[in-house]
């Protein structure tokens, strides 16, 4: 992939996989950090993915472009945007895989603390897994605020699959796979700390 080559370009790049990635459609989440980490994912990942991203980052004219381009789901910060999620629903029906950051965009603390339960509403409503990706360094090769990259070394840890619970009621289910994820991704990052 072109964003492979630029990724190498100034940085070292690592993917580990835990498990083998389900042959089915997947709702991949991951850690945010940095600008980076869609092309960290894309580039980790063997299948085409469509992410969900905020609309307020259509206001950018070039990214605009990109997301257009990309075919990405605008979705509304801090609100159920239903015609988005039906939208992410229909693609994964149609045997597409789906893309977020659950954290609602990127975030400065250590670890993943806080995440929005969009993407266990999907697993909910499709049936399909929640794959969890942490993504560590790319807050070193382009942290928050800068546009040029630093050197450095970015890893991608593919985690175990998360599947839902359909035999548990709506709430339970969401909140099991909401600390599951949140478990799941802080253990992947921690994972290329030590």
């Amino acid at each position: 992939m072109i964003t492979t080559g630029l990724l190498a370009s100034f940085c070292s790049f690592s993917v580990k996989f835990i498990d083998d990635i389900p042959k089915e459609p997947c709702i991949f989440v991951a850690n945010h950090k940095s600008i980076l980490d869609p092309i960290a994912l894309i580039d980790a990942l063997d299948r085409r993915v469509f992410f969900l991203a905020s609309k307020d980052l259509y206001k950018i004219p070039i990214l605009n472009l990109i997301l257009n381009t990309l075919e990405t789901i605008p979705i509304k910060k801090n609100s159920a945007d239903v015609s988005a999620l039906k939208k992410a629903i229909k693609m994964l029906d149609d045997g597409r895989s789906i893309a977020l950051f659950p954290e609602g965009g990127i975030s400065l603390s250590k670890g993943v603390k806080k995440i929005y339960k969009g993407a266990m509403y999907l697993s909910y409503k499709s049936g399909f897994p929640i794959v969890p990706v942490g993504i560590s360094g790319t807050d070193v090769v382009l942290p928050m605020g800068e546009y040029l990259p630093h050197s450095g070394k970015i890893s991608v840890t593919v985690g175990k699959s998360i599947y839902p619970d359909l035999s548990l009621k709506k709430a339970e289910l969401l909140e099991n796979m909401k600390n599951a994820v949140v478990n799941a991704l802080n253990e992947l990052t921690n994972f290329h700390s030590k």
